[in-house]
């Protein structure tokens, strides 16, 4: 009891983070997330973007029609909150001014087909939330989103998030959405695209670039002023201030800015700043920064590796040093008899082939292998094992002390583990 209660005053006493929730955007209700985010655009974060697209799209307010836009940016650089606030904005001038003008998010941060990427558009702008079944006609999906988009007037525009990700070309969608799809409605449409990958329009059809008549915008990284204002308001919101340096916040900013320029990497370095604070000195400043800094750099699948009891590392050897030989895949059999002659060198009593199948599973579970169960016909089943690992863990894994396992992982552990 005596050591819950001291354990629990020290925790106390250290208690950095007071709201964990606005350390993670997520968890906040829609209204918190909104009030966050015109905090963050009320300190002038993102106004140089911002100002070239509400550029772009000012010809709305006299009756014009802008041509499509194609926003490049990196993961993390504001993209779509930046683009979600101004769209609203400009929403609200343009119902001042009396001009229609109505703005829908069509999200295909996951990877979609074109039926799914059509899917995504029409449950944008119907509203309903329910999506349409798996097997209905291209045609009519198609027809369905004329029918809901000949409801509005004035101007629509189609914010399309990740418009790279449909498969296995978003050549279908972006030839109805900019050609088929302005000849039969009567609002005028104009197209707003986002990508994480600046060579993506490279692999369009160049007749699709010719009817879109698009124009370019980069978001720039955030720089070490914008990570700095981010993580001032999430510290006023979650942590207590009284217990965080200024230089501490510079210095995540300085990591994040140098890096990636990414504001979800840099929220993440305060969280475990945060974290590692409380579990010692209670108090957020450089050390502190260093420590985490440290602690997310480390290799998480070398991690993964290391912790692996013994008999799990000479499985993932084995299926490594037999795609070695010149495979592309290997058999459960193969990668077994490598493991036979690993067992061997190694004086370590070999597993049968079950519990080395059974091994393979777990490997493939974690994904340090590829390794899905395939069909023989008559011969059975057997697992097809590939590489998932990039090449410098595999020669580490597998060349670590000459041919053999690295040296400390030798006779460690009971043949058993």
């Amino acid at each position: 009891m005596g050591l819950i209660q001291t354990l629990y005053a020290k925790r106390r006493k250290n208690s950095l983070i007071l709201n964990p929730d606005y350390l993670d955007d997520e968890k906040l209700p829609e209204e918190e997330r909104t009030a966050v985010l015109k905090e963050i655009f009320n300190r002038r974060i993102r106004e140089p973007q911002l100002a070239r697209i509400a550029q772009h799209l000012t010809p709305v307010l006299d009756g014009g029609h802008p041509p499509a836009a194609l926003i490049y940016g990196p993961t993390g650089s504001g993209k779509t909150v930046s683009l979600l606030h101004l769209l609203s904005s400009f929403e609200r001038v343009c119902a001042k001014r009396g001009m229609p003008f109505r703005y829908f998010y069509v999200d295909l941060t996951s990877p979609k087909t074109y039926f799914g990427a059509l899917n995504e558009v029409a449950l944008a702008m119907d509203g309903s939330g329910r999506r349409y079944r798996k097997g209905i006609p291209i045609g009519y999906m198609q027809e369905r989103i004329v029918e809901i988009m000949n409801r509005y007037h004035g101007t629509l525009c189609l914010l399309i998030d990740e418009a790279d990700n449909v498969r296995p070309n978003a050549d279908a969608l972006l030839t109805f959405l900019g050609k088929t799809l302005p000849r039969k409605v009567g609002c005028r449409l104009i197209l707003i695209m986002l990508t994480n990958r600046l060579d993506w329009e490279k692999a369009l059809d160049p007749r699709i670039l010719s009817f879109l008549k698009k124009s370019d915008f980069i978001f720039e990284p955030y720089d070490a002023l914008d990570l700095y204002e981010i993580l001032k308001q999430r510290v006023e919101k979650a942590l207590d201030e009284r217990k965080v340096e200024e230089g501490a916040l510079r210095r995540i900013a300085a990591y994040a800015s140098r890096e990636t320029g990414d504001a979800r990497k840099a929220v993440e370095l305060l969280v475990k700043a945060a974290k590692v604070a409380e579990d010692t000195t209670g108090k957020l400043a450089g050390e502190e920064v260093e420590v985490a800094a440290e602690t997310l750099e480390v290799d998480k699948t070398g991690e993964l590796i290391r912790a692996l009891a013994t008999q799990q590392k000479l499985s993932l050897i084995a299926c490594y040093a037999s795609l070695a030989k010149g495979r592309s895949k290997s058999s459960t059999g193969q990668v077994y008899a490598v493991y036979s002659q690993l067992c061997q060198t190694q004086e370590i009593k070999p597993l049968t082939q079950r519990r080395v199948s059974n091994m393979i599973s777990f490997l493939d579970l974690y994904g340090l292998i590829n390794a899905p169960v395939v069909s023989r016909g008559r011969y059975g089943q057997t697992r097809e094992i590939a590489a998932s690992l990039p090449k410098e863990v595999v020669d580490g894994l597998v060349h670590g002390d000459g041919k053999k396992a690295p040296r400390e992982w030798r006779k460690s552990g009971s043949p058993d583990d």
